[in-house]
């Protein structure tokens, strides 16, 4: 059943609200990932949640491996995650993207995670130095909301129901300054 679960492309409307909530602090982590092979490729939707390993690791792993396109055909990942990458995560992204250099990532997150150990601050450091990684805090409002494309693209039959936001602008604002303070740091 794990299994199936795990490579299922939707999750549930309360999974999305409880722990992609940047207000709330729950333990498991949720990694919501578009993949796209070329300019015309179809996007692949999925979804992975850390059990035996971080959520980000495994799709590299795993399910990267799985989906893998030939190597000289541009990949871009966008990834939503319920917390950013920890320290080894930032580690093992890096060395992934090191291997693949026709993949770029992009990573949107709804929480900080550890923010002030500064194993974790390098790491995002090191990452977001790479032309092929962005690293921003999923947004509510602006061009482009994460939280409505991800209810619209992760919610079997999608969903318009945005209101679940209200009460997230402080916790995005404060989450935003902080990412701001790590990355400006390591450009001085």
């Amino acid at each position: 059943l794990k299994f199936l679960v795990c490579f299922s492309m939707y999750i549930s409307k309360k999974v999305l609200k409880h722990h992609f909530d940047p207000c709330k602090a729950p333990r498991d982590a949720y990694l919501l990932c578009k993949l796209q092979w070329g300019e015309t490729g179809t996007p692949w939707i999925h979804w992975v949640k850390n059990e035996r390993y971080h959520a980000e690791v495994y799709f590299l792993e795993k399910i990267f491996k799985m989906r893998r396109s030939y190597n000289y055909v541009n990949c871009s990942i966008t990834w939503y995650l319920s917390w950013s990458p920890c320290a080894d995560c930032c580690r093992k992204i890096l060395n992934f993207l090191k291997k693949n250099s026709n993949v770029n990532i992009d990573i949107y997150v709804a929480r900080l995670y550890y923010i002030e150990d500064e194993k974790i601050r390098q790491g995002l450091q090191n990452l977001v130095s790479l032309a092929e990684v962005t690293i921003a805090v999923m947004e509510t409002e602006g061009k482009v909301s994460h939280y409505t494309f991800c209810l619209k693209n992760f919610i079997q039959g999608g969903a318009d129901d945005d209101s679940w936001t209200v009460g997230f602008q402080s916790e995005i604002t404060k989450n935003r300054l902080k990412l701001k303070d790590v990355f400006e740091v390591s450009r001085l």
